[in-house]
């Protein structure tokens, strides 16, 4: 007993003199203030135990906050709840990375997708937001489609429609030499210039390219020879997309709005480093942290019974360069191979 009495003295000695030892937090340190919070609800303050002048808010007034009762579901495709009164509801219009774009022109949340909610139709996921999420850029859902089959090779017979020759080039886009071009697309993409950067008003451009060579006009524009030698087809396909699901003259989503991207917006949709790009081909700075959220919205997306389309590891885009949606990589080939084009949108 003796023995441990003078254990228990011991271990009261060591922890009161660890306790001596510790710096106690201020008020301010513990996220308290001396300021009102004209959204505090009544009574909802704690008070800092060491000083009772300083407070912070527990629980919100959410009136003064927004929130309402009123039913929001058949026009919000993006609600928050407030913490204080779950009944009330506020929209969130806004938009952020990895939300599901609407043909409406609304983004919400892919958990909150209801399927048998036929007034909200999928069409993209957005990868990319500015001025705090009122615009920004989104990726469709699904790969552009040729009119004819084509293989990667095109000496081979065409084995899918999913994947497009990008087309002769088209010069003050892709003609220059092409150590010269990718230092313009590297500078373009730390600065997000629109020369190199600008996918939807390149695609304008490219959609609307048809060869003049003899050997061309007497080819059908229907044609698979016609799709590889004639014209931009990766670019006009990408301007002619439209989602299935949505009507073709919808004004927000139809036809003529989707554009092929740029390698810049490419490298924006998988999370690319601007600090850390040291060369155009390979994988320098390709973090990968944007694709990951996208990826994880089309995840949801399928499992709700969404079409979806992940693409492969080359991807056409504006600048006839190509990019891999599985590990970020950067890298050329032959305009007349045929690889996948994944449209983009503008809001």
């Amino acid at each position: 007993m003796r023995y441990m009495l003078i254990l228990l003295g011991l271990l009261w000695v060591s922890t009161a003199s660890a306790m001596d030892c510790e710096k106690v937090p201020t008020c301010e340190e513990l996220g308290y203030s001396t300021e009102d919070d004209p959204y505090c609800a009544d009574n909802g303050y704690m008070f800092c135990p060491f000083n009772h002048d300083y407070k912070k808010c527990v629980q919100y007034n959410c009136e003064k906050l927004g929130f309402t009762e009123d039913d929001k579901t058949s026009w919000c495709g993006k609600l928050a709840k407030c913490k204080g009164n779950p009944r009330m509801t506020l929209c969130q219009n806004l938009c952020e990375v990895g939300d599901v774009y609407y043909d409406d022109g609304t983004c919400g949340y892919a958990k909150d997708y209801d399927p048998n909610d036929k007034t909200k139709i999928p069409v993209g996921v957005v990868f990319y937001v500015t001025d705090e999420g009122r615009h920004g850029k989104v990726t469709a859902l699904r790969l552009a489609r040729a009119l004819n089959k084509h293989a990667y090779e095109p000496s081979n017979e065409g084995a899918t429609i999913t994947i497009l020759p990008y087309g002769p080039y088209v010069a003050g886009i892709s003609s220059d030499k092409k150590e010269e071009y990718d230092g313009k697309i590297i500078a373009g993409f730390k600065s997000l210039d629109p020369v190199v950067c600008d996918g939807k008003a390149h695609t304008k451009i490219l959609a609307q390219y048809k060869s003049s060579s003899e050997q061309c006009k007497s080819l059908a524009e229907t044609s698979r020879e016609y799709e590889v030698n004639c014209q931009c087809t990766a670019a006009k396909r990408s301007y002619l997309y439209y989602p299935e699901e949505s009507l073709k003259d919808n004004p927000k989503v139809g036809q003529y709005q989707w554009y092929l991207p740029s390698s810049c917006e490419m490298m924006l949709l998988w999370g690319t480093d601007p600090d850390k790009v040291d060369a155009f081909s390979g994988t320098s700075g390709a973090i990968g942290d944007v694709w990951k959220i996208i990826d994880q919205t089309l995840t949801l997306l399928s499992q709700k019974g969404i079409n979806v389309e992940r693409g492969t590891n080359h991807h056409w885009t504006t600048n006839a360069r190509t990019f891999g949606l599985i590990t970020g990589d950067r890298g050329y080939d032959h305009n007349h191979r045929s690889f996948p084009a994944r449209p983009m949108l503008q809001f």
